[in-house]
């Protein structure tokens, strides 16, 4: 947690090194208070990049802030995806990606993903095939399997420990998802790129 400005809303001048050198443009900083689009450009300019807000009553759960730690590690890697997405595919095959990926973090299920898009199971499943795209459900296994191999890239923690993190009852669970989806284990799917490689996967999903 990075206090940066004063009671007066002015940046700190003294004692905020980091910030100002740049050392903190990489990391992303959660912004505990109340939604301030001039507070998030006056952070941009120091080279301070918001990832998420939490809201004071209303994120205060602890269910919320673990979501949005996690959602926030390696924002960038993210950010790299989503802009991808925009580039090459339909405007709501962007719309469904951007949802899959904000609740790859958790477990989640396709009648969860349509609620969240506004929409029935049934519609979004018959946009899918109209568009020719995956089903809804394999959608959702491609972001959870992009976010457990990035996040288990990046912390360097074993990829059952971090999908047991990510909601998976089992690591068995995860391992069956990742031979489903790509017919490989998760070693294997590290071997051929890890995050990088289900990117791309996504990418031709979609595009």
């Amino acid at each position: 947690m990075v206090d940066t400005f004063r009671g007066n809303g002015s940046p700190i001048a003294k004692g905020g090194a980091e910030a100002w050198n740049g050392q903190l443009a990489h990391t992303p900083v959660i912004c505990y208070a109340r939604l301030d689009p001039g507070r998030d450009r006056r952070l941009d300019r120091t080279g301070i990049t918001v990832a998420a807000h939490l809201r004071p009553g209303v994120d205060d759960e602890f269910g919320a802030i673990s979501t949005t730690i996690l959602s926030s590690i390696d924002a960038h890697c993210v950010d790299r995806l989503r802009r991808q997405i925009q580039q090459s595919a339909h405007p709501y095959a962007i719309e469904i990606m951007e949802h899959a990926l904000e609740s790859a973090t958790g477990a989640c299920m396709v009648p969860d993903l349509a609620r969240q898009i506004g929409r029935t199971t049934r519609t979004l499943q018959r946009r899918c095939t109209i568009l020719g795209i995956p089903s809804p459900k394999r959608l959702l296994a491609l972001a959870r399997i992009f976010t457990v191999q990035r996040l288990a890239e990046w912390s360097g923690q074993p990829y059952g420990s971090v999908s047991l993190a990510l909601g998976f009852s089992d690591r068995s669970n995860y391992r069956r998802l990742v031979r489903g989806v790509f017919g490989k284990s998760p070693t294997e799917l590290e071997w051929c790129g890890g995050h990088e490689y289900v990117a791309e996967a996504i990418l031709k999903s979609v595009g």
